[in-house]
């Protein structure tokens, strides 16, 4: 009977290697009416362990076992890893052009400022903007990529206190991504896994907008804590937005979306206190109201935030009343991870 087991867990793969020569399947007990399996891995995400335990009980059924079968799974900790992040947060929007990459950089220096450790991974493949956010020169594969023991990983580059990483660090300025859905989900994968990211509080992802094969791979590969949420005031946006949280929320994917922040609120002149709504008022406010998500807070449209991006330095770092803003914004994300201990 074990035999049977055996065989049948040989024809399940998990990163391109059978489960048993990958040496998870610490034990397996055949008793009278059931099965039990022992099965060890690092930091598995939900989907993979559903899809683990789906795999399994297919297998063995497949070979005629009619037994029940058990499966315990914990969490490997019998070697401390080198790389430890302990709250990946994504930064999403629907719909592109609403500001989600400047948002992304100030939340991550605004949780340096907090005194976290911070990483920030650029996963948008078609259009990655984070070097130009911090000033960092494209085609930096040189200082990327380093051997460690006989094998390549790669090495974010520190700016402003934020390990980052990019794929504008392996092209050239101006130089098209023309990719198909696999090739981006692979880059995707390579940066999440094979990078020394070190000890974090936080990595902040800064996703591609939409919902595509990116965000889908993302669910799957990592255990992201939560999500979230960017848009301007305006219907077009939040039209895209609501498609957004429609894909998160689904019963196969569902990530907690921390909340929703509304960028580009209002405009106000130099020398005046009037505040000019450009995109319309309370259109992100409202409308958290009605999805019943958290809302962070609301970034009005000021030209040092475009002048600040421009020369690469994060604006939170420039202007203190900008800083004051993002700090209260990235706070309120902080406390809606409080069921989730930060050490």
């Amino acid at each position: 009977m074990k035999k049977k087991i055996t065989k049948a867990l040989e024809n399940i793969f998990l990163n391109k290697r059978n489960i048993m020569e990958s040496g998870i399947i610490k034990k397996i007990d055949v008793f009278q009416e059931k099965i039990r399996i022992y099965i060890s891995l690092s930091n598995p995400t939900m989907h993979m362990k559903k899809k683990l335990e789906r795999d399994i009980h297919q297998a063995i059924k497949y070979q005629n076992v009619d037994k029940k079968i058990q499966i315990e799974m914990k969490l490997d900790t019998s070697e401390k890893k080198k790389t430890e992040i302990k709250n990946i947060i994504a930064i999403a929007s629907g719909k592109g052009g609403v500001g989600k990459s400047t948002i992304a950089t100030n939340i991550a220096i605004s949780l340096v400022e907090m005194g976290f450790h911070v990483g920030l991974l650029d996963a948008d493949i078609y259009g990655p903007s984070i070097p130009l956010m911090f000033n960092l020169e494209e085609n930096k594969t040189s200082s990327c990529i380093v051997q460690k023991n006989g094998t390549s990983i790669m090495n974010p580059i520190i700016s402003y206190g934020v390990k980052i990483l990019s794929l504008g660090f392996f092209s050239k300025s101006g130089q098209a991504i023309v990719w198909r859905g696999p090739m981006a989900t692979k880059a995707l994968r390579q940066f999440i896994h094979e990078t020394d990211w070190g000890l974090l509080d936080f990595l902040i992802v800064d996703l591609p907008p939409g919902t595509g094969d990116i965000h889908l791979s993302l669910v799957q590969e990592i255990p992201l804590k939560g999500i979230v949420i960017v848009s301007t005031p305006q219907k077009i946006s939040l039209s895209d937005v609501h498609r957004s949280v429609g894909m998160f929320r689904l019963k196969s994917i569902h990530v907690p979306i921390l909340g929703i922040i509304e960028n580009m609120s209002f405009f106000i002149p130099k020398d005046s206190k009037e505040k000019y709504y450009l995109f319309g008022k309370n259109g992100v406010k409202n409308f958290s109201k009605k999805m019943n998500i958290f809302f962070l807070g609301e970034i009005p449209l000021l030209p040092d935030i475009r002048v600040s991006s421009d020369l690469g330095i994060p604006v939170v770092l420039q202007n203190e009343s900008i800083r004051k803003i993002f700090i209260k914004i990235t706070k309120n994300m902080v406390d809606n991870l409080s069921i989730v201990p930060l050490s």
